[in-house]
């Protein structure tokens, strides 16, 4: 909601609300009360001490920077060090999965990876996790395992499918709820993490410049495909560009039928002639936006944050009852931050990777 939009609900001026954001003037407990009501937030959260993690926070991989997406990214950036502040509060209570990732060396040349380059990369992370070059059972259990913090909910646009950084040297993907294929949803995921190996010396002002944007952006999709589909696995697989041929290699990989189509192609298992055929065959089906399966594969969700805090509250450590004032969050916030889509108060049950043990 914009300074404009609230002034408006609330019967003030814009100057008065941007006052009270300053910490220049504090509102009248009526106005407070129904500010609270509006954005559906405890009167607690407007009292709350707010850390900063300025300073502590790595490059924010946006899709798109720009009039229109700079709102939304803003909102991202705020949804993020919430979902820190709530991580650090679980952290006091409960030992979380230390991160496990390969150290990446820089690109050697100014233009970047190659994709032979990247192939290498992405299969020492296979060998680094103790994966084979088959299938990844369920790439966000996979990241929760090794220390990453996943979680999924409304990013606030149909242009962002998903965002990622490092803060305080642990990652951070946060995935849009609003994407229904878990075949896409599953590359996104591996696309933000080539974002957290391949670019972490990428600066924030860098991303302003739109050819490095579109760069650093093809090489996470190279990582995607990579890591996804390992090459000598597709070399051994992909015999057919035949739609049938892949709708099953989809079922096995559970990667989108046109994701391997041009994994193929980067390759060179087919040349630009036999992908053109196969975009002919897509566009003919009118399988661009809704490919055969993407219904059926259930779509992978976060469960070790949700698993937290199931513990925090089964042993007392945390009352849903008075998390508002304990936290200054609502707890309907919490449960959607850490991947929860409900709207009612406790998350489900959740089976987990890891063994989360109360310190």
């Amino acid at each position: 909601m914009s300074r404009a939009e609230l002034a408006r609900d609330l019967g003030l001026t814009g100057q008065a609300i941007g006052y009270y954001e300053t910490g220049d003037r504090r509102p009248d407990m009526s106005v407070l009360l129904r500010m609270a009501e509006i954005l559906e937030q405890p009167v607690s959260f407007f009292l709350r001490s707010s850390p900063s993690f300025d300073g502590i926070r790595g490059t924010r991989f946006f899709r798109s920077i720009g009039t229109r997406s700079n709102k939304v990214n803003y909102a991202l950036d705020i949804k993020t060090k919430w979902l820190w502040e709530l991580v650090g509060f679980i952290g006091q209570n409960i030992k979380l999965p230390a991160v496990n990732l390969p150290d990446v060396p820089p690109a050697r040349a100014e233009s970047g990876y190659t994709q032979a380059e990247i192939d290498e990369i992405a299969l020492s992370v296979r060998k680094h996790w103790g994966l084979g070059e088959g299938p990844i059972a369920n790439v966000i259990a996979l990241f929760e395992t090794h220390g990453i913090v996943v979680t999924r909910f409304e990013l606030g646009s149909d242009e962002i499918d998903a965002f990622s950084c490092w803060i305080r040297q642990r990652p951070y993907v946060l995935l849009g709820s609003e994407k229904k294929s878990s075949s896409r949803s599953r590359f996104d995921a591996a696309h933000e993490l080539g974002h957290l190996l391949l670019h972490r010396h990428i600066a924030q002002e860098d991303l302003e410049n739109k050819d490095v944007r579109e760069h650093i952006e093809s090489e996470a999709n190279m990582f995607a495909g990579s890591l996804l589909l390992p090459r000598n696995a597709m070399l051994r697989e992909f015999y057919s560009a035949r739609l049938k041929h892949l709708e099953g290699m989809k079922a096995r990989w559970r990667v989108s039928m046109q994701a391997i189509a041009h994994r193929a192609k980067q390759i060179g298992i087919i040349d630009e002639y036999q992908y053109i055929l196969f975009r002919k065959q897509i566009s003919f089906n009118r399988y661009n936006k809704n490919e055969p399966l993407d219904n059926e594969i259930p779509m992978e969700q976060p469960q070790w944050l949700l698993k937290c805090w199931k513990l925090l509250t089964d042993q007392k450590k945390v009352r849903e009852a008075g998390v508002e004032d304990e936290l200054g969050f609502s707890l309907d916030l919490v449960v959607r931050l850490f991947g929860s889509e409900r709207k009612d108060a406790r998350p489900a049950e959740h089976t987990s990777p890891g063994v989360f043990k109360l310190k």
